[in-house]
């Protein structure tokens, strides 16, 4: 059983990142300008957060045919994104949370 972390600072909960850090959002947050927060003054794009708050990630591994694999590189190429794969994560994420939301 892991054993949880409280920052000294704060006292509220430690997560660990993708590199086995450990950080806490309340603190980060404390030192991230109020501007860079505001959806008013620029747009926030589809991060309704700081990246370093995302939710951890988890590696998987599936087959995709390979005219659609080609289709994902040409498109995310298209869209200015150097990584198809982040390009399916971003259309995956997209659909998800339209199903959930009952819009599919």
């Amino acid at each position: 059983m892991k054993k949880e972390r409280k920052c000294r600072k704060c006292k509220t909960e430690m997560y660990q990142d993708d590199q086995n850090k450990w950080f806490c959002p309340d603190c980060i947050l404390r030192q991230i300008e109020p501007t860079f927060l505001d959806e008013k003054v620029d747009h926030p794009g589809n991060l309704r957060r700081p990246y370093i708050l995302e939710p951890a990630s988890q590696q998987v591994s599936i087959r995709l045919p390979i005219t659609d694999l080609k289709l994902a590189q040409k498109l995310a190429r298209r869209k200015g994104i150097s990584k198809y794969q982040t390009y399916l994560r971003s259309l995956l994420h997209d659909t998800l949370v339209k199903e959930a939301a009952g819009e599919g």
